[in-house]
C-alpha cells in the first residue's frame, strides 16, 4: 500500500520549503495523491532522504492491510440476501413506475379538465387558467425530459 505525507512533513523530512515541494509537484518530479507526496517519489526524488520512523510505516502498512481485509471479508453478503435485497427493490421500483404513471395520469386529466373550465370563462380568466396549464406543462416537461 502506497504511503503518503503532507506537503509540509515531506518538506522537514526532505530539509527545504514547502514552496520547494509544490515546485518539485508542479514540475512533475514528485507524485501526488488527494494532495500528499507519495513517499515513493519523494524517496526516488531526493534518495538522501531517510525515513525516521519505518517500523511505525511498517506497522501502519499492516493494519491498513488487514482493515482492508476485514471490511472486504465483512462486506460481502452471501448470494441470498443479494437476492432478496434486488427481489426487494424490483418491488419498490415497480411500485414507484406504477405511482409516477397515476400522478401522471391525474395531471393530463387535471389539465383536461382546466381546459374545459376555460371554455366558461371571461378573458381574463382564460389567460389566467392558459398561463397556469402552460406552467403546469413546462414542470411536467423539465421532469421528464
Amino acid at each position: 500500500m502506497e504511503h503518503h505525507l503532507n506537503i509540509s512533513r515531506a518538506a522537514k523530512l526532505v530539509g527545504i520549503s514547502r514552496r520547494q515541494i509544490q515546485r518539485d509537484i508542479k514540475s512533475g518530479f514528485l507524485d501526488v495523491f488527494e494532495g500528499d507526496v507519495t513517499v515513493n517519489s519523494l524517496l526516488q526524488f531526493y534518495p538522501q532522504v531517510k525515513l525516521d520512523n519505518e517500523r511505525e510505516l511498517e506497522r501502519v502498512e499492516r493494519i491498513q492491510q488487514q482493515a482492508v481485509f476485514k471490511v472486504q471479508m465483512d462486506s460481502l453478503p452471501s448470494e441470498r440476501i443479494l437476492a432478496d435485497q434486488l427481489n426487494k427493490m424490483q418491488a419498490k421500483y415497480l411500485e414507484a413506475e406504477r405511482k409516477v404513471a397515476e400522478y401522471e395520469a391525474l395531471l393530463m386529466e387535471s389539465k383536461q379538465r382546466l381546459e374545459m373550465m376555460q371554455k366558461d370563462c371571461d378573458r381574463k380568466q382564460k389567460q389566467t387558467l392558459s398561463a397556469f396549464i402552460g406552467w403546469m406543462m413546462t414542470q411536467y416537461r423539465r421532469s421528464h425530459g
